[in-house]
């Protein structure tokens, strides 16, 4: 017999094509099936003579009930024009290109396979060879899914953007934001470039020393290295270039994907010295009293404090205690502030009240604390605390921390000095304050689990949170 060459293939078996005359029926199927995940024996019409697939999980997707059937049947509507190509294909060339096509499936995914039909000469029927695609579509779909996150994130980082470029350039004040080792400039919101007459794209990238009068470049720059080795805001006032009038600035230092960065705020002198001076004022006056002056608001944070109280806390500048908490220094717990302000906002002020100060080397010292409301908005109302070293003796009323121990010679040294129904009051706030932090540190700062240990209801407990001053509790320092 005249060996004939497939047209299928460059080059067959040819050495060994005796050997497969031996071979039986099933050794020829297993042939035509092992080179694919799933099989198909096609009459000339395209109909399913037989099935084979390899992977066990495939009969679950009813691949033994296609027999019999039309192939073009089997697969999904959008896909029975791709079984009609292969076939008139596969009649033209003997063999085909793979094409995709997807199997409906009863309560799962559709059965994703890429087939190639191909036709074996002297055999009258058609050899359709599939590969499994579940895991190539699974991951397409993954990646779909990750594409589509991908935008979503996207699109909330650039409206994120969008919204505070909107409020960068909207700001009143004019903010230059400084490469903190080149000093060249980052960016400048449009109130910085119309106060200094450049445009933004002219500004940006070049040094900030360029934008200043040359005898300020020296202070800038100090200023400069100082916010960003120190840490620290800086204040200075400043000439811009071409600008007639004089400038405050503002410097404060900031990280920026790892680095130090510097934030520069300039407003005219002359728009900032109505707010300025007050406060000026203020300090120039506390620091001429022979002892500690502080002044603070409702909530006990320091605005101002004068160089007695440094020396009493041994602190080394004012940067470090404005803006904080006096409880970090006064009384042997928050709760001794917080009587002493209780009282000032019922009685307008209190004398000599009785309790300690901690100063940043670990000393307690007792001291006399006189306070008073100061005249100003009720919202922004500020409390001018004197505090005077004292003996025990000197002492008119001393609230004792939770946990300290005091004994009943204590109170029995005001009988006489204040009026019972005082004692009583201050008594009563302060057991209940001081069962209310237990509460809240017990519950992990829980506010309804807090409610039910002490048998309040949520609104009688954040009423009484409110007057106690603990709506921050657990954010500020004990």
């Amino acid at each position: 017999m005249e060996k004939q060459v497939s047209r299928h293939n460059h080059r067959i078996f040819g050495r060994s094509a005796r050997l497969f005359d031996q071979a039986g029926p099933e050794a020829s199927a297993f042939l035509a099936s092992v080179g694919a995940d799933v099989s198909l024996l096609l009459s000339a019409e395209g109909d399913i003579i037989d099935v084979a697939y390899r992977d066990p999980s495939l009969e679950r997707y009813g691949i033994d009930d296609w027999i019999g059937r039309a192939w073009r049947d089997t697969v999904t509507v959008e896909c029975v024009d791709k079984i009609d190509a292969l076939i008139e294909e596969n009649a033209k060339t003997g063999t085909t290109r793979r094409r995709q096509v997807n199997h409906p499936a009863s309560g799962m995914q559709d059965l994703p396979v890429d087939y190639t039909l191909l036709t074996v000469e002297g055999m009258p029927w058609r050899l359709a060879l599939g590969e499994d695609m579940r895991k190539l579509s699974e991951l397409q779909q993954q990646l779909v899914r990750t594409q589509a996150e991908l935008e979503t994130e996207y699109r909330k980082i650039r409206d994120a953007e969008s919204r505070y470029r909107t409020i960068f350039h909207k700001t009143a004040q004019a903010i230059i934001v400084i490469d903190g080792e080149s000093h060249a400039v980052i960016d400048i919101n449009l109130t910085g470039a119309n106060l200094l007459h450049q445009p933004a794209e002219r500004i940006i990238d070049k040094p900030v020393l360029q934008l200043i009068e040359r005898e300020d470049r020296a202070k800038l720059t100090d200023a400069l290295n100082a916010a960003r080795h120190g840490g620290t805001r800086q204040n200075l006032t400043l000439r811009a270039a071409g600008h007639p009038e004089p400038l405050l600035g503002v410097i404060e230092p900031y990280r920026e994907s790892g680095r130090g960065n510097l934030m520069l705020s300039l407003v005219p002198a002359a728009a900032a010295s109505a707010h300025a001076a007050p406060e000026g004022a203020d300090t120039a006056l506390l620091d001429s009293f022979p002892e500690a002056l502080v002044l603070i608001d409702r909530k006990g944070m320091i605005s101002i404090a004068n160089d007695p109280f440094l020396d009493l806390i041994h602190v080394l500048n004012k940067s470090l205690v404005v803006d904080r908490n006096l409880n970090n220094w006064l009384g042997a717990s928050s709760v001794d502030l917080q009587v002493l302000l209780s009282r000032v906002r019922e009685e307008g002020q209190v004398r000599q009240f009785s309790t300690v100060i901690r100063d940043e080397l670990g000393t307690t010292r007792t001291v006399a604390v006189s306070a008073a409301r100061m005249s100003g908005d009720a919202d922004d109302q500020r409390i001018g605390v004197f505090i005077t070293e004292a003996s025990r003796r000197d002492s008119q009323f001393a609230v004792p921390a939770p946990g300290v121990e005091s004994g009943s010679s204590d109170f029995a040294e005001l009988v006489g000095r204040v009026p019972l129904k005082d004692l009583i009051r201050e008594a009563v706030d302060v057991i209940e304050k001081m069962c209310i932090e237990a509460a809240l540190r017990q519950t992990d700062n829980n506010r309804a689990s807090a409610a039910d240990m002490l048998g309040l209801s949520r609104q009688s407990l954040y009423i009484k949170l409110r007057r106690h001053g603990l709506e921050d509790f657990g954010n500020a320092s004990s």
